[in-house]
């Protein structure tokens, strides 16, 4: 619905923002192809190892053109952005987006299959850092407003779209996202499961699909726990579960006496397999630790905020037409 006749002109500042997604998804479809496996061999050719694969690149051009336009659309129809979706939105949409492309596409991609090390950087990307950027980001209300108004009136209607959401919504909560999040991270950091993967394309490529989605998962229940004291409680508890977890897999990494998964190329990089393994213990301890420890000192001080101000300072999203 339009609020006024004359269509007002987005600001400089939303220009910027939209031209760094824009530039950003242009980008995706430019770069040169080198296969996951066949690594780099050295520096000298670190920076020619950049991996395109449309599995990953085409939707990841696709929601970056759905959110440009549904942001472009918001700010258009409404003459404003509306409370809960800013330009502030936009930024963080757009680092979690260049986030992946690093993870996935750039030469950590190409490194990640010799190193541990580099491979634990970049699960630390695709879990950690980049999910709660894009759920910060809130995509789903741009995707909605890019879409005609009869589709967005169509899915709010559908039931069983709407049966198929009741049905998962218990997986959403804070403490079951976090032990689905958890599982998924063990059971493909076992030695057989992960040698296999890095060995693998479509194992690999299932492995990062898994990883994001049930990250995604988990930093969407925290971020969105914002309903009540007991929401804030057990997204307390799914931080405390998961930096339980992670401080585990990272000790079991870095003190164990002989290197768990095959790496003979390490070597080529002056590292011993189990010096690359012990190196990528203390990066998951350090960054990824600290990340949901973070996290979980937010939800604490929701906690102690009284209920009156958290719904004061809680922004309302825009309803669909």
């Amino acid at each position: 619905m339009r609020l006024g006749s004359r269509k007002p002109s987005p600001n400089r500042s939303l220009k910027t923002e939209l031209g760094l997604v824009a530039g950003f998804a242009t980008a995706l479809l430019g770069l040169p192809a080198f296969a996951h496996g066949s690594g780099p061999h050295g520096g000298s050719d670190l920076w020619h190892a950049w991996h395109s694969d449309p599995l990953v690149s085409l939707p990841l051009l696709a929601s970056c053109l759905l959110f440009i336009r549904g942001a472009y659309r918001l700010r258009q129809d409404l003459g404003r952005f509306p409370p809960g979706f800013a330009p502030s939105q936009i930024a963080c949409f757009a680092l979690g987006a260049a986030l992946l492309v690093i993870a996935l596409m750039s030469p950590l991609e190409a490194l990640s299959s010799i190193l541990l090390s580099a491979h634990m950087v970049q699960h630390i990307l695709l879990i950690a850092v980049a999910p709660p950027l894009l759920v910060l980001g809130k995509p789903e209300v741009a995707w909605l407003w890019a879409v005609p108004a009869h589709w967005r009136r169509g899915m709010a209607r559908h039931r069983p779209l709407r049966s198929v959401l009741a049905f998962l919504s218990p997986c959403a909560r804070p403490v079951p996202a976090a032990l689905i999040h958890m599982g998924t991270l063990w059971v493909w950091h076992s030695p057989m499961l992960f040698d296999a993967a890095v060995a693998s394309d479509t194992l690999h490529w299932l492995e990062h699909v898994l990883f994001f989605g049930t990250a995604l998962l988990f930093w969407r229940a925290v971020i969105k726990a914002h309903s009540g004291r007991e929401a804030a409680a057990a997204a307390l508890i799914a931080c405390f579960i998961t930096l339980l977890q992670s401080g585990l897999l990272s000790a079991l990494l870095s003190f164990a006496r002989e290197a768990l998964y095959h790496a003979p190329s390490t070597m080529e990089w002056g590292l011993t397999a189990l010096e690359d393994q012990q190196l990528a213990g203390a990066i998951m301890s350090l960054p990824m630790c600290a990340i949901y420890l973070a996290a979980g000192l937010i939800m604490a001080l929701r906690l102690l905020t009284p209920a009156t101000e958290r719904t004061r300072r809680s922004p309302v999203a825009p309803t669909v037409p």
